[in-house]
């Protein structure tokens, strides 16, 4: 929308640059180095993304019984799947962090 209020684009100058002359009158800031990448160990992240679903693997064995009565039985299957991923990912980012670091 313009300053006016209506949908229709501003009036043109004049002018009748190319695509490429705009560009260059635009990019007249000089280009700034990239930011190095953080070195992150991804190991320890994943270890306590598979702590938190082995407690929760626990917490669904002791109330197994109220679970089953209420048709949530299936969430031990749940905490067990992301017990062996997690120990799966945790393996997997234990070889990425062992090579990123030599």
């Amino acid at each position: 929308m313009s300053t006016d209020g209506t949908s229709q684009p501003p009036a043109s100058s004049g002018s009748s640059a190319s695509p490429r002359e705009a560009y260059q009158r635009v990019k007249r800031t000089p280009e700034l180095p990239a930011p190095e990448a953080v070195k992150l160990r991804m190991m320890p992240i994943a270890a306590i993304g598979t702590l938190l679903w082995a407690v929760a693997l626990v917490l669904t064995q002791i109330f197994r019984e109220d679970l089953a009565d209420s048709g949530r039985e299936w969430w031990a299957a749940c905490a067990l799947a992301g017990v062996i991923i997690g120990l799966l990912g945790t393996a997997g980012m234990a070889v990425a962090d062992r090579k990123h670091r030599s």
